[in-house]
């Protein structure tokens, strides 16, 4: 009698290239790869890394620009038992070394662009543990090889190997995220952890493979995983959007015209910048069934500007985290008038949210606490390397400490209305202190966003000797609007210390590599001011 072997991400990969290997897998702007191709290219990296030495259980690094091969590499590095750790393409070099660092990262597939400077971080003592490169591409011609060892992933033939014997408790990947201290934080994420989203997900939002799914979020950013693995479940296409891309709406929503893409997940900025400014007169966007967004408060202006742009597409509100995915999504139906919230919405199936305030569960309405999610999904090695912070997010399970179960605690504080809705209330690390009084910045971004005018708002405490905190605010307008008439705005709906010090109106707002809003760049700004 034999066992069935557990179900891991790649197999989503194999099953499909078994089933419809002609099948678009990854459509690039001007190169296509099927589902086949794609199996077998992973195959290929795979038996490199384990010719290379690459055991089960290690984690390998994964530093390229979102491509197909770059996907056949993530692939290939799960199919040979190992986790992939994605590092930023657009990240500087000491920041890449902290991430490889973090986990150890004795093999990382690169591209051959990064080979020279890899072998240059290696000889100065940045990368220890390093001692392979599997190149996707031929290896350049003036890189010193004397530390390190470098292969061509995509040279020779792939014969069919068997894939490294894991099990779901294995880790898939390791994604980092920003530290307060400036040191970025490894979520470990196992192939359970990930197959519990993946499934309810796909089904939630009636993923089939007739679906066409855009993937704007790059490689280290968790929003890829939905995009790439709910669409390999059906066997459907998935649209790489570049990462340059997102400097150029407009090509943005060239290709999602072109390429016919009826799924669109992004943050709340990217989907902002794609309808404010990707030239919409030339674009329809009409292939979009879903549209999904997450990572950032949506102003309600802004909704209703979706809405007006896009009023065939479905929207949904997405709430969740790198260290619990995501948790709840609410489908958008009438929006609400004035400065009303927007509700959570239901938990994903396999998902349970709770609100916990004095370490004991809240349910009664009106009463603010901290959002805790149990799921399957919580990610079962917490902050990779680092028990402090673990175990200040993920805490046994308060109602059933029993089990020995974890609960993450989010961070964020939300409040459950009278009608057992659920809304964000802000965050419990960003109360600040000003003139002697508790301010909850969100409410002061929210009383921003309901000015006419006014489209995505961001609030910064500066520390003030004299004050306590100085707030500052940044807005992208959605129509011209002058500083004096939003601080006019909010003398009639905030007590005076609420009220920034400053309000800084620009056409644009920086941005991170994952599309969100650069705070760390905008409180550095508000510090010079």
């Amino acid at each position: 009698m034999t066992t069935r072997r557990p179900f891991l991400l790649h197999h989503f990969l194999i099953d499909a290239a078994a089933h419809t290997p002609n099948a678009a897998a990854l459509v690039e702007p001007k190169h296509t790869l099927d589902y086949g191709s794609l199996a077998a290219r992973s195959n290929q990296i795979k038996n490199a890394l384990v010719a290379r030495g690459v055991e089960p259980a290690s984690l390998v690094g994964l530093w390229s620009e979102k491509t197909a091969l770059a996907v056949a590499a993530l692939y290939g590095i799960m199919r040979a038992g190992a986790g992939y750790v994605p590092v930023d393409p657009t990240v500087p070099r000491h920041r890449a070394a902290l991430v490889l660092c973090n986990v150890g990262a004795r093999c990382v597939v690169a591209t051959p662009d990064r080979a020279k400077l890899l072998a240059e971080m290696k000889a100065a003592g940045e990368l220890p543990h390093l001692e392979t490169v599997v190149l996707l591409g031929a290896m350049p011609a003036d890189v010193d090889q004397s530390a390190l060892r470098f292969v061509d992933a995509t040279d020779g033939s792939a014969p069919e190997q068997p894939d490294a014997a894991i099990t779901d408790h294995h880790l898939a990947y390791v994604l980092h995220t920003s530290g307060s201290t400036g040191t970025p934080k490894g979520v470990a994420i196992s192939h359970r952890n990930a197959l519990a989203f993946v499934e309810p997900a796909t089904s939630a939002f009636a993923i089939t493979s007739n679906d066409r799914l855009g993937c704007h979020a790059p490689l280290h950013f968790d929003l890829s995983v939905f995009d790439l693995f709910c669409a390999a479940s059906v066997g459907a296409p998935v649209v790489l959007f570049p990462e340059y891309f997102s400097a150029f709406p407009s090509k943005m929503a060239k290709a999602i015209d072109e390429h016919g893409v009826t799924i669109w997940n992004s943050v709340v900025s990217a989907l902002a910048l794609l309808l404010e400014k990707g030239k919409l007169a030339d674009s329809t966007l009409a292939s979009l069934r879903t549209v999904i967004f997450s990572g950032e408060r949506m102003p309600l202006s802004l909704l209703r500007r979706v809405r007006e742009r896009l009023p065939a597409a479905q929207l949904y509100n997405v709430y969740g985290q790198t260290e619990a995915n995501s948790s709840m999504f609410y489908r958008v139906g009438e929006i609400p008038e004035g400065e009303a919230l927007l509700p959570l919405g239901d938990a994903f199936p396999n998902f349970q949210v709770f609100l916990l305030e004095d370490g004991k569960v809240v349910r009664e309405a009106g009463i603010t606490g901290e959002l805790c999610v149990r799921s399957a999904t919580v990610a079962s090695g917490g902050y990779f390397r680092d028990p402090e912070k673990s175990r200040d997010r993920f805490v046994i399970d308060p109602e059933y400490p029993e089990t020995g179960g974890h609960v993450y605690r989010t961070g964020d504080l939300a409040q459950r209305r009278e009608d057992g809705a659920l809304v964000l209330m802000g965050r419990r690390d960003t109360m600040v202190k000003t003139r002697g009084y508790r301010v909850e910045i969100a409410e002061v971004e929210m009383a921003i966003e309901a000015v006419p005018g006014a489209g995505e708002v961001v609030v910064v405490a500066i520390p003030d000797d004299a004050i306590g905190n100085r707030l500052v605010a940044f807005v992208e307008p959605l129509s011209p609007v002058e500083p004096s008439a939003i601080e006019k705005a909010l003398e009639a709906k905030l007590p005076r210390y609420m009220i920034p010090a400053k309000i800084i109106v620009r056409a644009g707002l920086p941005r991170t590599s994952t599309g969100k809003i650069d705070k760390k760049a905008l409180i550095a700004e508000a510090t010079r001011s």
